[in-house]
């Protein structure tokens, strides 16, 4: 695929971000404000995708229908038809995802399910996560502990099997599958090598799911949520099942871990009046979620043209909506780029974070809630402690935050 005309053109000369960089993969953020100040929405030859990084822009965008959901030949690349048909089982697998899916198939999953994933319906866990919390802090020295192994990981990994009811010997193997098949997708262009391991692991959830979970479900053990699943053919249920135990450990992580980087650090001062009841906590989260979206991008197709800002995206090429660049919009959000919270009595438009429209992320309420009774407990944790240093070290990631350690020093 090459550069549509219009955009070499208005494009010449203009500072371009390389996306495939060792240096974007650590600290995205300055190509993403580069992108959004040149070229807020930029065709890149190298990934051969669009990239919207205006707020305005983006907002509208997640709630077209001229975007498709669907994973877009784009990301299958040059292939030829003997590679392809070697991962087309695998493609099918994910087809079947409720974020890669359209109406009305996605309609269908979205309407059996989302009953049971409202924030009134996981909000009965509440007290189980803060007690989780708790608990993993409680043994912590707050002079030598990683943050992100020894609480952020084992509470997301605590919360997301307890609600698909994945028990303590199971959760190991069931993780390491997880692993396996987002490592498939998880790339900017396919890589075929990764197809027998996905494979593998694809099938083992799916033994696991009909052996385990669904039985379970049926008899009326484990969460309320199972229930959900019953209502879904197979094909439907694995892979609801799939999105949710890939999608439900690492964005919480990541957001855990930026929040905590902030708010143990240079934002201690917040932290310290959520503790005295002065500020919500979950004003923090919100505020963590807008400067650091786990996920960077929501991958698109096009239909159908789409004309924007001088630009003509054509059917059949992809779009990456940049939610973490519109996050950082300066024509949205005052000092977009410090973890700060809005002035009282001036409301500032919802962060992109978990999307919007009808793709609107299914967990977000439980992210929330897990989110807040974490830094809730952190806080606790710390109480009058003195703030000192906090180390923390972030992993190359194309499209979304990773944190690889986070520590303190007293």
């Amino acid at each position: 695929m090459t550069m549509p005309p219009q955009t070499a053109a208005s494009t010449a000369g203009a500072a371009v971000p390389d996306l495939l960089s060792q240096s974007f993969a650590r600290n995205p953020h300055p190509g993403y404000a580069a992108l959004r100040r040149t070229g807020p929405v930029r065709w890149d030859a190298a990934t051969e995708c669009w990239y919207v990084t205006a707020y305005e822009d983006v907002n509208a965008l997640l709630r077209d229908d001229r975007l498709a959901a669907r994973i877009g030949a784009g990301f299958l690349g040059d292939h030829d038809r003997e590679t392809w048909d070697g991962v087309s089982d695998v493609m099918g697998f994910f087809g079947s995802w409720p974020m890669f899916t359209d109406p009305p198939h996605h309609t269908t999953v979205r309407s059996a399910v989302a009953s049971s994933y409202r924030l009134g319906a996981v909000r009965p866990l509440r007290a189980g996560i803060a007690e989780r919390a708790e608990a993993l802090l409680a043994p912590l020295d707050p002079g030598s502990a990683d943050l992100l192994a020894d609480f952020a990981q084992p509470l997301a990994v605590s919360v997301t099997c307890g609600l698909l009811g994945i028990a303590e010997e199971h959760r190991d193997e069931l993780l390491a599958w997880s692993a396996e098949i987002i490592g498939f997708i998880g790339v900017p262009r396919l890589d075929p090598t990764r197809a027998p391991r996905a494979r593998l692991a694809i099938a083992r959830l799916r033994e696991h799911l009909a052996t385990v979970t669904l039985p379970d479900a049926r008899a009326g053990r484990g969460p309320g949520q199972l229930k959900a699943f019953l209502g879904l053919d197979e094909n439907r249920a694995s892979a609801l099942f799939a999105q949710i135990l890939t999608g439900g450990i690492e964005p919480v992580v990541a957001c855990l871990g930026s929040a905590l980087f902030h708010l143990l650090g240079p934002s201690r001062p917040l932290l310290d009046r959520a503790r005295r009841g002065e500020l919500e906590v979950g004003g923090l989260v919100e505020e963590a979620l807008r400067l650091e979206a786990p996920f960077h991008f929501v991958p698109r197709t096009a239909t159908r043209p789409v004309a924007l800002r001088g630009q003509v995206i054509e059917p059949g090429q992809r779009v990456a909506l940049v939610v973490a660049a519109a996050n950082r919009d300066p024509e949205v959000y005052a000092e977009p780029d410090r973890f700060r919270l809005p002035a009282p009595g001036l409301p500032e438009r919802p962060h992109l974070a978990f999307g919007a429209g009808h793709h609107f992320c299914l967990g977000a309420g439980l992210a929330r809630l897990t989110l807040v009774e974490a830094i809730r407990a952190v806080g606790n944790w710390v109480g009058d402690r003195p703030g000192g240093a906090v180390g923390g070290e972030r992993g190359p990631a194309f499209g979304h935050t990773v944190w690889r350690r986070l520590g303190l020093g007293y």
